[in-house]
């Protein structure tokens, strides 16, 4: 298996635990209402359940949307050995395809959801609490679906920010590959100190953060460098992550932590990267290329779905044992994760049109 053959099936074979690691975050703190629980009022008679679902949630999937980023931008200047406006205009175009479709798809399908359950079913409330009063949105109501400028800034399926804001940083490619072809690696590390300082641009869709990761990517892309190459050439310093992860976890709220948790989202990507282009090389492993096309869907359209199967599953599993909270955690997830892929099967079988718009043409 050559280098390059490695590192396509490392990114592949990332794909959809990457998106797993999404959804343990937004299983970290469900806020149910009409009977619901909040998991964040955890008795602290259940220390091994919290020490879990922080190690999980708030530790170990954080690396997961910086990585993500991290790869878009590696494959977003990959092969490119110049970036003329055509050859910008062109990717451009593919991203219309892959990212603002799917984006405008599923926030249409939410709000034609809101109006449907509203208007015609009369329910005016799900999981997270009262819907949105469609019949009193004025058009900018509507618009702040897709865009919104108010705080906390969210589409309409929260989750999707993350692809408004690889949409902003995908039209500002042309400055970030100047930079980088001028400033070499102090291009990444300027937007490094902004990332690491939590120095926001408050303008909604820019992202320093996901500019600092994705610059990474473009950096190694740009100058002909494979990731999985480079990473093993500190394969030692991120053998470090399974201890840096465990003090991120127990030193959680304190101010070593201001220092812990970068680095081990920077050490965990390094980590997983050796440890999965490993596992590969030595054939433990194999990619699945139905998981990876799979994988935005469930992103996509697991949000409501996540919270309502948690809504059910609390009537008949009462939050009153160390075993119920673990229940509660991963069995909404991994339900979540199994209807998906269901729903994903069957649209790709008989409506592989409609399957193509709502995964952005991926395979």
């Amino acid at each position: 298996m050559t280098d390059e053959e490695l590192q396509s099936k490392t990114i592949t074979w990332l794909r959809f635990p990457m998106i797993v690691g999404v959804l343990l975050i937004h299983s970290y703190n469900p806020n149910l209402n009409n009977g619901g629980m909040l998991l964040r009022d955890i008795p602290i008679t259940y220390p091994l359940f919290q020490f879990i679902r922080n190690l999980s949630s708030e530790v170990v999937a954080r690396f997961c949307v910086p990585l993500f980023f991290l790869i878009a931008g590696y494959l977003f200047f990959y092969r490119a050995s110049t970036f003329t406006p055509s050859i910008y205009a062109g990717k451009l175009q593919k991203r219309i395809h892959s990212l603002l479709i799917p984006y405008l798809f599923w926030n249409a399908f939410a709000l034609l959801t809101y109006v449907l359950l509203q208007q015609v079913f009369g329910i005016h409330s799900l999981a997270y609490g009262a819907l949105p009063r469609v019949s009193a949105w004025e058009w900018t109501d509507y618009l702040r679906c897709f865009w919104d400028i108010r705080s906390p800034h969210y589409p309409l399926i929260y989750p999707l920010w993350f692809i408004r804001d690889l949409m902003v940083t995908v039209v500002l490619t042309p400055f970030i590959y100047i930079g980088i072809k001028h400033l070499k690696a102090f291009f990444p590390l300027a937007f490094f100190f902004i990332w690491i300082f939590g120095l926001p641009i408050n303008i909604v869709g820019i992202n320093t953060g996901g500019i600092f990761f994705f610059s990474i990517g473009a950096y190694f892309s740009i100058n002909q460098k494979n990731l999985v190459t480079e990473s093993r050439k500190l394969f030692g310093f991120s053998m470090l992550y399974p201890v840096i992860a465990i003090a991120d976890t127990l030193f959680k709220g304190h101010d070593i932590d201001t220092y812990l948790h970068p680095t081990g989202i920077l050490l965990g990507m390094l980590f997983t990267v050796n440890l999965i282009s490993y596992l590969l090389q030595k054939n433990r492993i194999k990619e699945s290329t139905y998981l990876a096309g799979a994988s935005f869907f469930v992103y996509a359209a697991h949000e409501q779905m996540l919270s309502q199967i948690r809504k059910m599953l609390v009537t008949v599993i009462p939050p009153q044992s160390e075993s119920a909270y673990f229940a509660l955690y991963l069995l909404p997830m991994l339900a979540t994760i199994l209807i998906t892929f269901g729903i994903y099967y069957l649209l790709k079988k008989y409506c592989p049109t409609a399957m193509k718009i709502m995964v952005g043409a991926r395979n």
